[in-house]
């Protein structure tokens, strides 16, 4: 009996289960439940004092970013500065296939910024409240230093962050983060940009970059897979993490 190959559908089914499964034998704690249950994991690497947050994964269609995190992970180890590593924050879009959450919520517009606003292009939808999700709400106690947190490590809040996303292959950023963004653009050869192209309200780089005056880099992959682009990706990463201790 011949067996059947597997659909397109099922086979990308197949690798976000693998995805999820490389993240949770990662074995770092779990910070919070996404809205179907699915566990959140994150780690602070390093000593005391102000941590970089660096997550990815927060839109569900864009998983060349949980890989580069998983492949990150792989290289922290002994000597890492203060670091909060969340690989993939939004477990049930990826496992769906999908940018939003299961709620049908782009987390990435559900951040207490001073843009957050209702009104929403199609498929933008924010959530009915700032935070309303508990994915957000997750990052947001990261972000704050928040205590109870497996790991925390003293609670200090973030000095700064680094958020994986594709596809548009350029270093963005927001708040006091050109000069560190230009470093990382000469690392992997994408152009740093101060202005992604669109408005993002109630983004995370609004809320903390703009809002906050901390510096927050979105590093935007380039579309498709991981392997089309691990060099330039892991160059990005690694002078992220060392231009923002060592400027």
């Amino acid at each position: 009996m011949t067996e059947r190959e597997a659909t397109p559908a099922e086979a990308t089914a197949g690798e976000a289960t693998s995805r999820l499964a490389a993240v949770a034998a990662l074995g770092f704690p779990e910070i919070g439940r996404s809205s179907l249950g699915r566990p959140i994991f994150g780690r602070r690497f390093g000593g005391p004092g102000a941590p970089l947050l660096v997550m990815g994964g927060i839109h569900g269609d864009e998983p060349a970013s949980v890989d580069a995190l998983l492949e990150l992970a792989g290289r922290l180890g002994a000597g890492t500065p203060p670091l909060w590593l969340i690989p993939a924050a939004n477990p049930d879009g990826l496992l769906a296939g999908r940018k939003n959450s299961a709620r049908d919520v782009d987390l990435n517009r559900n951040f207490p910024a001073r843009s957050f606003a209702a009104a929403h292009a199609p498929g933008y939808f924010p959530g009915p409240a700032p935070l309303s999700e508990p994915e957000t709400r997750a990052i947001a106690a990261v972000v704050e230093g928040l205590g109870g947190l497996p790991g925390a490590a003293g609670g200090a809040p973030i000095a700064g962050a680094v958020a994986v996303h594709a596809p548009f292959a350029c270093v963005n950023y927001d708040g006091p983060a050109g000069a560190w963004a230009e470093a990382v653009a000469a690392a992997c050869g994408w152009p740093a940009r101060g202005d992604i192209g669109y408005p993002t309200p109630g983004s995370f780089g609004s809320w903390l970059g703009v809002d906050r005056g901390l510096p927050v880099l979105t590093l935007e992959l380039p579309p498709g897979p991981l392997v089309d682009f691990r060099n330039p990706v892991a160059a990005a990463l690694d002078a992220a993490l060392s231009r923002f201790f060592s400027p």
